[in-house]
């Protein structure tokens, strides 16, 4: 019986990660973002019903606009503990 050595190929490389966390795994927003406020043209001055419904939309823009600033900011500044969190946890793996 003849045995045959067979060269071997390396196993494939696997592509380097981006990170230790799998994609995803951070929580979305929860805040409501409003888009672009379309308020339409001005309305003439002298129309007093008119203005006034232009100034009501851009009162309700203003409302979810103090909404979403704080939400926002919220979840900003829990991101950013979560950052210092990982970055002590890598800190600490180092020593």
């Amino acid at each position: 019986m003849t045995i045959t050595a067979q060269a071997q190929t390396a196993a494939p490389i696997a592509p380097a990660t981006a990170g230790n966390l799998p994609a995803g795994f951070y929580p979305k927003s929860p805040c409501f973002k409003p888009g672009p406020p379309d308020f339409g043209r001005k309305p003439d001055q002298r129309n007093i019903k008119a203005v006034e419904a232009y100034n009501e939309k851009i009162r309700a823009y203003n409302k979810t606009m103090e909404d979403f600033n704080p939400c926002i900011q919220g979840y900003a500044a829990r991101a950013n503990h979560d950052i210092r969190e990982i970055q002590a946890a890598v800190a600490a793996a180092n020593q």
